[in-house]
């Protein structure tokens, strides 16, 4: 039997931690012919160049796509226009995306437009307090199969009239080798970080809240008002906010407050080292994803600031903060007594890419794939 021909997009340090151990067994596996499409900030100097973590897996690379300069719209419009192209030149049989960002939304677009179904990872979560919200159900109705994370994203992608026989719950792959990779020894893990660890270590991750007037300045204001409040025991790991608008202030302003804090260590991006640097703190802060989605199946406790991940779901090591300090600096106080003994982490169980190999094993071909039913529920379900 041919290999079947996939193309997966990845635009960046996040969406590449959860796509990298799926991609790792797309490639080994001979039922497949993988190619990447790395583009977005992977290519930004501005965000680490990231490129180089995928470059390091050994993983095809089949394109690579510079979205350049400019605002977010002109950014969109050349990943639109590149995929469009890439998928023209050589077209696989399906495309493999992953969540909300805008420039995986013109990824969609791209693949729509020239006739590739597509695959979409993450469809169905809710973070109200972003645009990506909205990003992401759109690209759940461009696509033709849906891999959720978790029953009642599936649920809400039904709702949605896609057609019950192309919804899965496969849980998150990058838990399928998280707790592996955070084994890294202290002594490479420093290596990797360029600083020891401290007595008491914080990773803090902040990016901007899109559907705030400020892009949720103020929220990031009272989270530095109570880091700032604690005392020089703690180390603190900051990493890059990611190129929603806004994110450059929010990036100098976070350099700025680091650089006058001898325990306070920014780094543009973390690669292999977030896993580890994460199990070894006494809990991870900010608004990122992470925090709910992957954190915790390491035992480590999380304070969700503010309204970016607001109506995601999250389970009982996620103590979610309003922001304001003295709010941030209860919920610290509150994680600190978290005891992981029985915790659980509701997106997998740390076996999503067997069960995602077999769904694309099993998928129908192209054709069929992209002639795609709208599902009314009151009518039954197809």
């Amino acid at each position: 039997m041919t290999a079947r021909r996939l193309r997966l997009l990845t635009t960046g340090r996040a969406d590449w931690n959860i796509l990298a151990p799926l991609a790792r067994a797309l490639h080994a596996d001979l039922d497949f012919d993988l190619g990447l499409i790395v583009t977005g900030g992977h290519l930004d100097v501005d965000q680490g160049m990231t490129v180089r973590a995928v470059e390091a897996t050994g993983q095809p690379i089949a394109a690579r796509l510079s979205w350049g300069e400019g605002t977010p719209a002109s950014r969109a419009a050349r990943v639109l226009d590149g995929v469009a192209a890439v998928l023209t030149s050589d077209p696989p049989d399906m495309l493999i995306l992953l969540g909300d960002r805008f420039e995986t939304l013109a990824a969609a677009q791209g693949a729509s437009l020239v006739g590739v179904p597509i695959v979409h990872l993450s469809g169905g979560d809710v973070t109200e307090g972003a645009m990506d919200d909205a990003f992401r159900h759109a690209v759940s109705k461009l696509s033709h199969l849906h891999l959720a994370f978790h029953e009642p994203a599936a649920r809400r992608l039904r709702q949605m009239g896609e057609a019950f026989d192309r919804v899965h719950v496969v849980g998150n792959p990058a838990l399928d080798d998280l707790v592996e990779s955070a084994r890294m020894p202290d002594a490479e893990l420093e290596r990797r970080l360029d600083a020891p660890l401290g007595e008491r270590n914080l990773l803090l991750t902040f990016h901007p809240v899109t559907l705030q007037p400020d892009r949720g300045r103020a929220e990031l204001e009272a989270l530095l008002g109570a880091l700032g409040r604690l005392d020089d025991s703690w180390t603190l790991w900051i990493t890059a906010p990611n190129a929603d608008p806004g994110g450059p202030d929010f990036d100098a302003r976070l350099r700025a407050w680091s650089a006058l804090r001898p325990r306070a260590h920014f780094r543009e991006a973390l690669g292999r080292a977030y896993a580890p640097l994460a199990a070894r703190c006494a809990a991870v802060i900010g608004n990122s994803s992470s925090g709910l989605a992957e954190v915790p199946t390491l035992g480590v406790p999380t304070i969700d600031v503010g309204d970016r991940q607001g109506g995601r779901l999250a389970g009982p090591s996620v103590f979610h903060a309003a922001a304001s300090a003295d709010a941030i600096l209860a919920a610290l106080d509150r994680a600190f007594t978290f005891r992981p003994d029985g915790a659980s982490n509701p997106y997998g169980d740390g076996r999503s890419v067997p069960r995602i190999i077999s769904i694309l094993k099993s998928a129908r071909p192209r054709d069929a794939l992209l002639r795609k039913p709208f599902v009314d529920l009151e009518a039954g379900h197809g």
